[in-house]
């Protein structure tokens, strides 16, 4: 028997409780993993030379990266907890802030220039429709800018815990990505980051006898880029256009 989804009220109670506890305090306390994701997309969107386009996230959180954004163009951010969006506009960020459910709020049609979603897509419960929406608000050759969690390398990871009250879980593979964002969205690069893992074959690819090894033959950043190359990073980047 499959497991109840959390409703809209329960998710909202994890994630106010989530960011009260994680994301109250310096934006410099960010996930390190995140970061590297998140400032990965923020290359993305820079690298683009875009002047002032109009920004959308969904899933802003308490808006570490709104703010990075709003240092590029316009913003509107949008997320499920309301103590997450009082939490970023404590901090003045410049953007339009939105505390509510992204499927029921209304946003004009074909009007952003980039779409960011960081964190999100394996926490929502209608991947393919929130898809659907999210690309419908972008213009056509609108850039796109996602991150999320790779499912092969979370699935190897021992310090993973199990999904909390209130948690829609969710994970993709590259497989997965490619398949879910193919009718809406070219993909203009895909990679991992930030090599983990510690069981099934990750625990022999990630042993310290494996990468003391290696160490003698390579760089601690050529082993790194090789081993996320492989697909082998903790989470998954991606890079595209609006069709």
């Amino acid at each position: 028997m499959l497991n109840k989804l959390p409703s809209n009220a329960e998710q909202i109670a994890f994630y106010d409780r989530w960011n009260e506890n994680n994301r109250a305090g310096q934006l410099s306390e960010i996930n390190e993993e995140i970061r590297v994701r998140g400032l990965r997309v923020l290359d993305g969107v820079r690298a683009s030379n875009l002047q002032q386009p109009k920004i959308l996230e969904v899933g802003c959180g308490t808006g570490w990266l709104t703010q990075l954004l709003s240092e590029l163009g316009s913003v509107t951010a949008i997320d499920l907890s309301p103590r997450a969006i009082e939490i970023a506009k404590a901090r003045g960020i410049h953007a339009e802030l939105i505390a509510g459910d992204f499927f029921q709020q209304d946003f004009p049609a074909q009007y952003y220039d980039v779409g960011i979603c960081i964190e999100t897509l394996f926490y929502v419960p209608d991947q393919s429709g929130f898809l659907q929406k999210f690309a419908s608000l972008l213009k056509p050759g609108a850039l796109v800018g996602f991150s999320m969690i790779n499912k092969f390398v979370y699935e190897r990871s021992s310090d993973i815990g199990e999904p909390e009250d209130g948690q829609i879980r969710h994970w993709l593979s590259k497989t997965e990505m490619r398949k879910l964002l193919a009718p809406y969205f070219d993909i203009v690069s895909m990679e991992t980051l930030v090599p983990r893992g510690d069981t099934g074959i990750l625990k022999f690819v990630n042993s310290t006898k494996v990468n003391t090894m290696l160490e003698r033959i390579f760089s601690l950043q050529s082993i790194k880029r090789t081993k996320e190359k492989m697909g082998l990073g903790g989470g998954i980047v991606i890079m595209a256009r609006r069709i």
